[in-house]
């Protein structure tokens, strides 16, 4: 795996890395660069939008279509 690429496991660790940092509370993601960056890279890579990617990484769920 290269240094920009981002799979499930990845984007739910670093969700979860921000959730600790907010204290256990709301995660904004635009407040967290590395997660935002990583949200992105995933929407790109797995033809998703960024709301969709964010939502999987935040609940578990994949709300697209492949």
């Amino acid at each position: 795996m290269g240094i920009l690429e981002v799979d499930d496991t990845k984007l739910r660790a670093l969700y979860q890395r921000a959730w600790v940092e907010s204290g256990h509370g709301f995660v904004n993601p635009r407040n967290y660069p590395y997660l935002d960056k990583a949200i992105s890279v995933y929407a790109l890579t797995h033809r998703c939008s960024y709301d969709a990617a964010y939502i999987f990484a935040k609940t578990g769920r994949k709300i697209w279509k492949k």
